[in-house]
């Protein structure tokens, strides 16, 4: 089978009209009738109701486990994406401070893809970095990449931390580790819903929190389309060729 047009029934997502345009730079045909596309885009995250209809074309779509190719599980996309959310993450920090990168003490939760790249993007501007994690594997690898490391039950310890970025996407940050975090600190959560912290609480401390959800997408929709766009061409040389 192979795929030469496609349709994209959802354009609430700006990322897909630049997956629309990579694709066609790509030679692919944009269909305006949905019945004479060979292959369908679903944004991220894909719901249930929008696979109705789409029997017999190849889906493309973002997380989830239905029937078709979910973008989002492919490693490289997953790495690239972590890219364009740390790049963002530290966009939407400056945008709401008036401090400085350099020197400052910076706490990363989560080390995993977004962990990592974040990590990387932060010592390369001068940061003092600490990780928290739970594995031992990631323990190693974040001290082997220059970092310190402390443990979740270090969280509830006061801590002196300027800037500190969740992206663990379970509740970590309860009222032990809000009281315990700098009264001048920022909290800035990443993680997909519920997200990492108890915002009921740190709203009523008056913790500096910003929500960080919906990156890149919010700083850099062009290349997070365009991502999309590669990942998508690259399943279909893979799997359709």
């Amino acid at each position: 089978m192979k795929l030469n047009t496609f349709n994209i029934p959802y354009l609430t997502d700006e990322r897909l009209s630049y997956a629309a345009e990579y694709l066609k730079d790509k030679g692919y045909t944009y269909a305006d009738d949905l019945s004479q596309a060979d292959f369908v885009i679903l944004p991220i995250p894909a719901k249930d109701y929008m696979f109705d209809g789409l029997e017999g074309k190849a889906v493309f779509y973002g997380m989830g486990n239905h029937r078709g190719f979910d973008y989002n599980k492919i490693k490289s996309f997953l790495l690239e994406n972590a890219f364009l959310t740390s790049e963002g993450a530290i966009a939407l920090y400056k945008e709401n401070s008036n401090m400085s990168i350099y020197n400052s003490k910076v706490l990363i939760t989560g080390y995993g893809r977004i962990g990592q790249a974040l990590h990387r993007a932060l010592a390369a501007l001068g940061a003092d970095v600490t990780i928290c994690s739970r594995s031992k594997e990631s323990t190693a690898l974040s001290v082997y990449n220059g970092a310190r490391h402390i443990t979740f039950d270090e969280l509830s310890i006061k801590n002196n931390y300027d800037i500190v970025f969740n992206t663990v996407p379970h509740i970590v940050f309860t009222k032990a580790e809000l009281d315990a975090l700098d009264s001048n600190a920022t909290l800035i959560d990443l993680a997909s819903f519920p997200g990492g912290v108890d915002t009921l609480y740190a709203k009523s401390k008056g913790v500096k929190l910003i929500d960080g959800r919906k990156l890149p997408s919010r700083y850099s929709e062009k290349s997070a389309g365009y991502l999309i766009g590669k990942t998508i061409h690259q399943i279909i040389k893979e799997d359709f060729s």
